[in-house]
Protein backbone atom coordinates (compact mmCIF):
# COMPACT_ATOMS: atom_id res chain seq x y z
CA UNK A 1 0.00 0.00 0.00
CA UNK A 2 1.19 3.88 -0.88
CA UNK A 3 1.30 5.85 1.93
CA UNK A 4 -0.11 9.34 1.24
CA UNK A 5 -0.75 12.71 3.31
CA UNK A 6 -3.71 14.57 3.73
CA UNK A 7 -5.23 17.58 4.98
CA UNK A 8 -9.20 18.08 5.87
CA UNK A 9 -11.35 20.14 7.51
CA UNK A 10 -12.59 19.22 11.21
CA UNK A 11 -16.06 18.52 9.87
CA UNK A 12 -15.28 16.06 7.78
CA UNK A 13 -12.77 14.52 9.82
CA UNK A 14 -15.71 13.97 11.96
CA UNK A 15 -17.68 12.37 9.82
CA UNK A 16 -14.79 9.89 8.84
CA UNK A 17 -14.60 8.97 12.06
CA UNK A 18 -18.11 8.33 13.09
CA UNK A 19 -18.11 6.02 9.91
CA UNK A 20 -15.46 4.45 10.85
CA UNK A 21 -16.86 3.60 15.02
CA UNK A 22 -19.98 2.25 13.46
CA UNK A 23 -18.25 0.30 10.79
CA UNK A 24 -15.68 -1.07 13.40
CA UNK A 25 -12.78 0.02 11.40
CA UNK A 26 -9.91 3.10 10.89
CA UNK A 27 -10.96 6.48 9.46
CA UNK A 28 -8.00 5.65 6.61
CA UNK A 29 -10.25 2.52 5.44
CA UNK A 30 -13.27 4.82 5.76
CA UNK A 31 -11.65 7.23 3.38
CA UNK A 32 -10.25 4.39 0.63
CA UNK A 33 -13.28 2.85 0.45
CA UNK A 34 -15.39 6.03 -0.10
CA UNK A 35 -12.46 7.50 -2.43
CA UNK A 36 -12.17 4.11 -4.58
CA UNK A 37 -16.35 4.19 -4.32
CA UNK A 38 -16.13 8.01 -6.37
CA UNK A 39 -13.64 7.13 -8.45
CA UNK A 40 -14.65 3.71 -9.84
CA UNK A 41 -18.02 4.25 -12.83
CA UNK A 42 -21.06 4.94 -11.18
CA UNK A 43 -23.13 2.35 -13.60
CA UNK A 44 -23.70 -0.91 -12.64
CA UNK A 45 -22.20 -3.67 -14.27
CA UNK A 46 -25.64 -4.87 -16.01
CA UNK A 47 -25.71 -1.08 -17.54
CA UNK A 48 -22.65 -1.02 -18.57
CA UNK A 49 -22.56 -4.42 -19.99
CA UNK A 50 -25.76 -3.00 -21.87
CA UNK A 51 -23.66 -0.09 -23.07
CA UNK A 52 -20.96 -1.88 -24.81
CA UNK A 53 -23.47 -4.39 -26.47
CA UNK A 54 -24.85 -1.30 -27.75
CA UNK A 55 -21.46 0.52 -28.74
CA UNK A 56 -20.88 -3.17 -30.36
CA UNK A 57 -24.37 -3.36 -32.36
CA UNK A 58 -23.44 -0.47 -33.59
CA UNK A 59 -19.83 -0.83 -34.57
CA UNK A 60 -21.01 -3.97 -36.35
CA UNK A 61 -23.56 -2.24 -38.35
CA UNK A 62 -20.99 0.72 -39.08
CA UNK A 63 -17.81 -2.13 -40.16
CA UNK A 64 -19.84 -5.38 -41.49
CA UNK A 65 -18.12 -8.96 -41.93
CA UNK A 66 -17.10 -9.08 -45.71
CA UNK A 67 -19.45 -11.50 -47.33
CA UNK A 68 -17.02 -15.08 -47.72
CA UNK A 69 -15.67 -14.21 -44.81
CA UNK A 70 -15.32 -17.49 -43.06
CA UNK A 71 -17.59 -18.23 -40.04
CA UNK A 72 -14.42 -19.90 -37.93
CA UNK A 73 -12.20 -16.77 -38.92
CA UNK A 74 -11.42 -16.16 -35.20
CA UNK A 75 -10.66 -19.55 -34.31
CA UNK A 76 -8.76 -20.58 -37.33
CA UNK A 77 -7.20 -17.79 -38.44
CA UNK A 78 -3.72 -19.48 -38.75
CA UNK A 79 -4.80 -21.56 -41.36
CA UNK A 80 -6.09 -18.88 -43.23
CA UNK A 81 -3.02 -16.69 -42.69
CA UNK A 82 -0.94 -19.14 -43.23
CA UNK A 83 -2.23 -22.03 -44.71
CA UNK A 84 -1.52 -24.54 -41.24
CA UNK A 85 -4.10 -27.19 -40.65
CA UNK A 86 -7.16 -26.40 -39.43
CA UNK A 87 -6.72 -27.17 -35.58
CA UNK A 88 -10.46 -27.11 -34.38
CA UNK A 89 -11.98 -29.32 -37.24
CA UNK A 90 -15.05 -30.54 -37.34
CA UNK A 91 -14.55 -34.54 -36.90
Amino acid sequence: MKRTQLYIDPATYQLALDQAKRQGTSVSDVIRRSIKHYVEPKLPPKQRRQEFLKWLDAFNKKYPTPPGTPPDLGLEHDHYLYGTPKKYAKK
